[in-house]
């Protein structure tokens, strides 16, 4: 009798260890899938966005303003993110940015509006259980090139970028940790944001410094890309 509950004890002991091994080992595969999520590279697609000729300070008007979710496509999501599933885009609706006080043409009005001159991307990513991942784009103006200039240099705001334009002709980062990008483009003045609960692979910065400084980054390639 002594024995044979020796040795169911052990089995239970076996078992026991078993199991504790075997969560352990759940735990770390799942910290490593949440941990092994790859950036890709920008890939624009031949998709030019056509813009007026807008000369002598002209402001084109938020109602005439392209779809922001022209801008970027599910395609070119998944060359920056290649293993993004349950991709979505959604347009949203902006007041204009007034830059009136630059502008030649003073009947413009600053209640002008867009219904798409956002667009917000949701998706889900490699140890992700839902779309927790979230990136937008914002237009901000469209306007004659050297009025966005004198414009964003004297009223913009934010941190030059050590990563350079990126296709832009100028971008600046505002925010210190969950920063967003704001760059210039010809006639366009845009932003670019998000974020994320994933981490990344072979990153040792936590997940929202390498949102700003290596996710945006693509994005603002690919919209740049667009505007010739």
């Amino acid at each position: 009798m002594r024995n044979n509950r020796a040795t169911v004890l052990t089995l239970m002991g076996i078992l026991l260890i078993s199991n504790v091994v075997l969560l352990t080992l759940l735990v770390a595969a799942n910290m490593s899938s949440e941990g092994d999520v790859a950036i890709g590279k920008a890939a624009p697609r031949d998709a030019t966005i056509n813009f007026p000729a807008l000369k002598g300070g002209a402001i084109l008007a938020a109602n005439q303003w392209p779809d922001a979710c022209s801008f970027v496509d599910q395609e070119e999501i998944k060359a920056i993110f290649p293993g993004a599933k349950d991709i979505e885009q959604e347009s949203r609706p902006i007041n204009a940015l007034s830059i009136k006080d630059f502008a030649a043409d003073s009947s413009w009005k600053e209640s002008d509006r867009s219904e798409s001159g956002q667009c917000l991307y949701s998706m889900r990513l490699p140890g992700e259980t839902y779309a927790a991942t979230q990136f937008w784009f914002r237009i901000e103006a469209v306007a004659d090139p050297k009025l966005i200039v004198s414009y964003d240099d004297r009223v913009g705001s934010g941190t030059n970028t050590n990563q350079g334009a990126k296709g832009a002709n100028h971008c600046v980062i505002a925010g210190v940790k969950e920063g967003s990008w704001t760059c210039r483009k010809g006639p366009l003045l845009f932003a670019v944001g998000g974020q994320t609960s994933v981490t990344f692979k072979g990153a040792s910065a936590s997940a929202p410094f390498v949102w700003r400084d290596d996710v945006l980054p693509e994005f603002v390639q690919t919209i740049a890309a667009k505007i010739k």
